[in-house]
């Protein structure tokens, strides 16, 4: 299975080292773009062009693949499924803390990647107003309710998901983590990825 690994902001998917050592030890073709500017001072629209981009350089159009995406990196891809047709060759969508519906430390982050971010922001109603085009994916969100970074956490949970709920320290602990390790393999090694 191809596995598209998305990093957060200020990150380049080094975070993904764990995950990605593990799936490619199973067979999984792992692929990490390095999307920039990676401060999103664009906003998250143009980084999910980048990420479109890159799925299209590294894949030929009828691959199909799956996110596993961390963050910032989760809004990126689900712009990139909902508005840009990605939804079209994706099995399935791994979401590991995730500011689905903002954080509130965005008021803290310049640009528009900053504004984008916010809870309530025209970008976060445009992805729930338009959210049922990605009904039928298989979709998995993590989150930890010691975050600081997604404020509050409970902003990962997503209606339309299987949530779970991991009990780590820190935001940038959770690619590395190993139940949600071991849960995206198993999910990939099952023919319905549940």
């Amino acid at each position: 299975m191809n596995v598209i690994l998305v990093h957060g902001v200020f990150e380049n998917g080094r975070l993904f080292h764990s995950l990605a050592q593990q799936l490619r030890s199973r067979g999984h073709n792992c692929l990490v773009p390095a999307l920039k500017p990676n401060d999103a001072r664009h906003g998250i629209a143009d980084l999910s062009t980048r990420l479109k981009e890159y799925v299209e350089n590294q894949l030929n159009h009828n691959e199909r693949f799956v996110i596993v995406a961390f963050s910032m990196g989760c809004m990126v891809s689900r712009y990139y499924l909902q508005a840009l047709g990605g939804i079209n060759r994706c099995d399935g969508f791994f979401a590991i803390s995730a500011p689905f519906r903002g954080t509130r430390l965005a008021y803290l982050h310049y640009g528009q990647g900053g504004r984008d971010l916010r809870p309530d922001s025209d970008f976060i109603r445009y992805l729930e107003d338009t959210e049922s085009i990605l009904s039928g994916l298989t979709i998995h969100t993590y989150r930890t309710p010691f975050d600081v970074m997604i404020v509050p956490s409970k902003s990962s949970h997503w209606r339309l998901a299987k949530n779970h709920v991991i009990r780590s320290p820190l935001h940038d602990l959770m690619p590395k983590n190993k139940y949600i390790i071991n849960h995206i393999q198993k999910c990939l090694e099952s023919s319905r990825l549940n």
